[in-house]
């Protein structure tokens, strides 16, 4: 009988084993390809949430240069200027070698009441504020987006008597490949700033129709 409890002992013991190295091995892998997909979603959202930034930061730099044309009537002429706007968004503001700089060693100088100098005055500070002046790291200009740039793009002619009609527009480099803004909408016919290579699938734009009203009384 002792015999025999013994053998059955053995038998269940030797049947008895733990993990073998494969499975250890598999059991790591999938471990690894479901660590690999937290971590390719957390980068995904990371991009979504920078071009989220960036595209509220190219609106709030609209809606500045808009609130400037606004208030621009009595300079209004001085927006009009070549130097300051153009039909075809040749002409901008912000970064790269090519955008106008109004400032005099980095400073802006107001026009005092003359209104090419006025509107070149008020470019000079939306430039900066492109360029990412409103932050910086070190020496470095962090408060705007990637190679943001500006443009006002004439109307012409003006539409509703307006004393201008102009398209604020600002262009941007994103981080991930998307839709471009259509070159056969009304604000984006004539690109801002169309000698500049965003990359394909990288050029971003937001813009703002604003007509200056004539408010005198006609006769």
């Amino acid at each position: 009988m002792l015999v025999t409890d013994f053998h059955r002992f053995r038998v269940r013991a030797t049947g008895t084993r733990g993990f073998t190295l494969i499975e250890v091995l598999v059991t790591i892998a999938v471990m690894l390809v479901g660590l690999l997909g937290v971590i390719g979603m957390q980068a995904r959202a990371a991009v979504i949430e920078f071009e989220s930034y960036q595209r509220g930061e190219a609106l709030a730099l609209v809606r500045e240069m808009q609130a400037r044309l606004t208030d621009s009537r009595t300079i209004v002429t001085g927006y009009l200027d070549p130097a300051v706007s153009s039909t075809d968004g040749s002409v901008y503001v912000g970064s790269g070698a090519n955008a106008k700089d109004f400032s005099t060693s980095s400073v802006c100088v107001s026009g005092a009441g003359v209104p090419l100098e006025e509107a070149k005055f008020e470019m000079c500070q939306w430039g900066l504020a492109l360029q990412g002046a409103a932050a910086m790291e070190g020496t470095s200009k962090v408060g705007a987006m990637i190679g943001a740039r500006g443009c006002l793009i004439r109307v012409v002619p003006a539409e509703n008597n307006a004393l201008a009609d102009i398209y604020v527009t600002v262009v941007w480099q994103g981080k991930s490949r998307a839709a471009e803004p259509d070159p056969d909408s009304p604000a984006g016919k004539n690109f801002c700033a169309s000698d500049v290579d965003f990359g394909t699938g990288l050029r971003r734009g937001a813009s703002v129709r604003v007509l200056v009203p004539d408010l005198h009384k006609a006769s």
